[in-house]
C-alpha cells in the first residue's frame, strides 16, 4: 500500500490542469471516481455533469399559491 505521500502526490497530479468541460460524462464520472468522498475535485466533476443536463423539476411562475396580490394572490412580497 502506497504512503500517504505517494497517495497525496498522485491526487494532485490527477487534479493539475484538468478540463472538465472537455470531458464526456463517463469520463466525468470516472476522474469523480478516483478522489475521495466530498473532495473538491469531486464535486467539481459531479457538478459539472450535473450542469449539463436540463433540469427535470418543472418550473411554474403562475402557481396561486406563490401569487402576490397583485396578481391574484395573497402572499406578501419580501419589500
Amino acid at each position: 500500500m502506497p504512503t500517504l505521500e505517494q497517495r497525496v502526490i498522485r491526487l494532485e497530479k490527477a487534479a493539475a490542469h484538468v478540463k472538465l468541460d472537455a470531458m464526456t460524462g463517463d469520463e466525468l464520472l470516472a476522474y469523480a471516481a478516483r478522489f475521495p468522498m466530498f473532495s473538491r475535485q469531486m464535486y467539481a466533476a459531479v457538478l459539472t455533469l450535473v450542469q449539463r443536463r436540463q433540469s427535470t423539476l418543472p418550473v411554474v411562475h403562475d402557481d396561486p399559491d406563490y401569487a402576490l396580490p397583485e396578481q391574484g394572490g395573497d402572499r406578501r412580497g419580501i419589500h
